[in-house]
Parts: structure tokens; C-alpha cells; sequence
């Protein structure tokens, strides 16, 4: 099977603090597509940007919705990353 054609969407964030803006990522299949909402991407002072995957607060701790590992996982941070970087010119600042 050939990996998925990655498409990213950006939403910014409309709160202050290190979350500046979600991404949502449609994987399209050659037979389908799967949409995956709601990857964090987090900008701490004087750090690189990093994409936290989405994730649901229980009482006390919180727990994973996705998950991914290998390839697929670098190239949907990967393409996160740079939708982002076209999105907020100022990041590379």
C-alpha cells in the first residue's frame, strides 16, 4: 500500500498562551480518506514548535485519541509543521 496523500488544515488559536493554533489532517487513501481533528501546536518562548496529538482530559490525567508511530507519524508532524509555517510567517522570527 502507498502512504497517503497528507492534507493539513490550521485553525489559529483564540486564546493567549503556548497553544497558537490546531491542525486537522485528512489521510487520502487511493479507497477513502481519514480525518483526524484537533493535533495541538505549541510554541513555547524561544523554542521550536512542537505538535502535541489529540488527547481527552479525564478526572486526573489525560488519555490518548490517536496515536501513531514510524513513518506516519513523522510525516503528519512534518506536514503540520510546514502548513503552519505558511500559515504564521513570523515563526521562523
Amino acid at each position: 500500500m502507498n502512504e497517503p496523500q497528507i492534507e493539513v488544515e490550521i485553525r489559529p488559536s483564540a486564546k493567549p498562551g503556548s497553544t497558537k493554533a490546531y491542525a486537522d489532517v485528512r489521510l487520502n487513501f487511493p479507497d477513502g480518506e481519514l480525518r483526524l481533528i484537533g493535533f495541538g501546536i505549541i510554541k513555547q518562548p524561544g523554542k521550536f514548535p512542537w505538535i502535541g496529538f489529540p488527547e481527552n482530559r479525564g478526572q486526573s490525567q489525560y488519555f490518548k485519541v490517536i496515536d501513531a508511530k514510524g513513518r506516519i507519524r513523522d510525516a503528519i508532524i512534518k506536514a503540520i509543521l510546514a502548513a503552519y509555517r505558511k500559515s504564521e510567517p513570523e515563526l521562523d522570527s
